[in-house]
């Protein structure tokens, strides 16, 4: 018989942000060989309505109870103990990054201590959540993957056109777009045809696209949210990712830019180098100051055969550790213990 899982998740892919994603991937990653139901906890209704939708979905799943439940977010985890009938079930947790990067009390570091499993995206995660919560069990680290291209986009033919692409939160200034407007006139200066092309929205786009008006920054441009096929279109025009986030647990923006061949500026300290060690495509800033970054970055705009290079290096990286195929692997080993792993993934997973 094939075991019987219950997601619990806010939602389903890009729409609900690299959470989403990773929780399409975990999906992606169970459906092969397990009974997967997806149980969404819609985080706009109130509160109340949100642990009443749990709570009657668990009782109707009643006659399919569940073997094992995941939970995609520790906030969710926290409902475990809450509802009588999943109580005694074994469960498993997956960490993203910022949101156990702060001390967690309460119910949610109950939902850790009491969990079965506890699967990271990075082993950067796991580092910065024990600094503030040193009780914190030890966690099985899955690194992310994303969809694969079959040859790199040959940015050596690109203008030099660097790319930011992510969520402009006020609360979460952390992702670098300040930084690199503060270094983009001196970056204008050294490459004069240089463009800076800004993908994502949120709350705190407005004071950017002001800041950028104001401060007459030429060649930035704001496209806002766009299309995921666009958005790849925008990958294989440009010449490199800007990425000096210093909030990311794995970072799914830099992963998909290496993706399609394009080099990666990163912060030292950060997962980026956990992810892309020297000579795998990423070029790290020693800081956000001004002088650092566009010493990592004039090099990369202004020639294009060291961009061609170290793209090519950043897509083999992608290739060899970082596709989807990759994610499920390393997700079913971890859960291996509480869900056999089959035979028939194994294999495909290996041959993959």
């Amino acid at each position: 018989m094939r075991t019987k899982v219950a997601l619990f998740t806010s939602g389903l892919g890009t729409n609900h942000g690299g959470v989403g994603v990773v929780a399409q991937l975990i999906v992606s990653a169970l459906q092969h060989d397990t009974d997967v139901a997806v149980w969404e906890h819609p985080p706009f209704l109130p509160r109340f309505l949100r642990f009443g939708i749990v709570g009657i979905r668990s009782r109707l799943a009643g006659l399919k109870r569940p073997d094992f439940v995941f939970y995609d977010h520790v906030h969710l985890a926290a409902l475990h103990a809450t509802i009588p009938t999943l109580r005694e079930i074994p469960y498993g947790v997956f960490l993203h990054g910022i949101e156990v990067w702060v001390p967690l009390l309460g119910r949610r570091q109950e939902a850790l201590l009491g969990a079965n499993v506890l699967i990271v995206n990075s082993a950067m995660t796991e580092v910065l959540a024990r600094k503030v919560n040193p009780w914190l069990p030890k966690a099985k680290v899955a690194w992310l993957g994303v969809r694969g291209h079959t040859r790199p986009a040959d940015v050596g033919s690109s203008s030099p056109m660097g790319l930011i692409v992510g969520r402009m939160a006020s609360a979460e200034r952390l992702k670098g777009h300040d930084s690199v407007m503060d270094a983009w006139p001196d970056i204008s200066a050294a490459v004069p045809d240089a463009k800076l092309i800004i993908v994502g929205t949120g709350d705190d786009e407005r004071r950017l696209r002001r800041r950028a008006m104001q401060e007459r920054l030429n060649g930035v441009e704001f496209l806002g949210y766009i299309s995921d096929e666009r958005r790849d279109h925008v990958y294989q025009s440009s010449r490199m990712l800007f990425y000096p986030s210093k909030q990311e647990g794995f970072g799914l923006a830099g992963t998909e830019a290496a993706s399609f061949g394009l080099p990666v500026l990163g912060l030292t300290g950060t997962v980026t180098e956990e992810l892309f060690p020297p000579g795998t495509g990423a070029v790290l800033a020693r800081s956000l100051a001004k002088p650092d970054i566009v010493e990592a970055v004039a090099p990369l705009l202004k020639d294009a055969a060291l961009a061609s290079e170290l793209g090519r290096a950043a897509w083999e990286r992608v290739q060899d550790n970082f596709l989807e195929e990759h994610f499920r692997a390393r997700f079913r080993k971890a859960l291996d213990d509480f869900i056999p792993y089959s035979e028939t993934v194994k294999s495909s997973s290996q041959a993959s």
